[in-house]
């Protein structure tokens, strides 16, 4: 997904890089000394190959820009801080960088629920007496909380459901490889609009959803019925485990990537019909390190140097020997277990 904006990439400035390299997609915007964003990179799912896309989107970054003109790199998100070492860039956790982000595409936001990847999240945000518009300093975050080590109800949950799902979809065995992901993620989405009547998806973890969906399937259930009850399901999940009996206060924005599913999109809107989508919604971590980068080290005077001379190839190499990189094991087949008989 690029940016609305204009491309500014033409010309001479100074600008501020930041990279969200969450769990499942590496984003980027680039910011100019002004705090406009000049530009967003294309969301790019980076299959555990994150020491691979980050030095190949840089080097994208230098030709558009010059890499005389990129005054720092930051990092946010789960591989954020590894990078950040290795390059001697400015890391900031990404609960601070997504509120940060956030707060300066929709200022005044009070609610945001974000879906990654990984994890689920909801942060509350209080302003001060200038009610939030007196700059990106002036929010405190008032609550927070996160799912715990089950991924049910985050980006690789609905992956793993599109996925099991593939056969049914196509009528055939098709090929379920990582880099098919977003085709079939695509048409599943695409068939779960069909649906008149959301079957009754529990969403309570991965195992028990999985067991939900095959006993749909095999009660008759429509396949874009169970697809969008799978969506309602996260929802509703989301809402008792993560809101619990919090109060919600407008204005409420949804980022991440599931943000970009248009099934749990609306899902959510059941219960926030005006729910914002920002812009740049799955890039707000990105967005919000580059902020951070640019007022620590250019506002307010400290050494600007960081995240220059970067040595991309240095990390090339560790990624192409494996010391960055996410190991891949073989894919698991279930097999059926032969009892003997008694």
């Amino acid at each position: 997904m690029f940016s609305k904006e204009k491309d500014r990439t033409a010309g001479s400035g100074r600008f501020h890089v930041g990279i969200d390299a969450g769990s499942v997609s590496v984003n980027c915007i680039v910011i100019n000394e002004g705090k406009e964003i000049v530009y967003e990179a294309p969301y790019q799912r980076h299959f555990g190959r994150v020491d691979e896309q980050v030095p190949a989107l840089m080097e994208d970054l230098y030709q558009r820009f010059g890499e005389e003109n990129i005054i720092t790199l930051s990092f946010t998100g789960n591989h954020g801080k590894s990078l950040s070492e290795r390059l001697h860039a400015f890391y900031e956790f990404d609960t601070i960088s997504q509120v940060l982000g956030a707060t300066f595409v929709t200022p005044g936001v009070r609610t945001i629920i974000s879906m990654g990847g990984q994890d689920t999240a909801l942060f509350q945000i209080g302003y001060d007496s200038n009610g939030g518009n007196s700059g990106q300093n002036a929010w405190t975050l008032e609550y927070f909380n996160t799912n715990g080590p089950c991924a049910s109800g985050t980006g690789s949950f609905i992956d793993q459901q599109a996925e099991r799902l593939a056969t049914s979809i196509y009528g055939e065995k098709t090929d379920v490889s990582q880099d098919r992901i977003d085709s079939i993620l695509s048409d599943f989405i695409r068939l779960g609009t069909e649906s008149q009547k959301p079957a009754n998806v529990a969403c309570r973890c991965t195992v028990f959803t999985k067991s939900d969906m095959i006993h749909l399937q095999n009660r008759g259930e429509k396949l874009e019925d169970i697809i969008y009850g799978l969506h309602v399901g996260n929802a509703r999940n989301y809402m008792s485990t993560i809101v619990s009996n919090r109060g919600i206060e407008l204005p409420i924005v949804f980022v991440g990537g599931l943000s970009l599913n248009k099934l749990q999109v609306k899902a959510f809107r059941e219960y926030f019909p005006e729910m914002i989508i920002p812009a740049h919604n799955c890039s707000t971590g990105a967005l919000g390190v580059a902020l951070e980068a640019l007022e620590k080290f250019v506002v307010e005077g400290r050494d600007r140097a960081k995240g220059q001379n970067v040595d991309l190839e240095a990390l090339r190499r560790a990624g192409s020997g494996g010391g960055g990189n996410v190991p891949k094991g073989e894919k698991l087949v279930l097999r059926e277990t032969a009892f003997p008989s008694t």
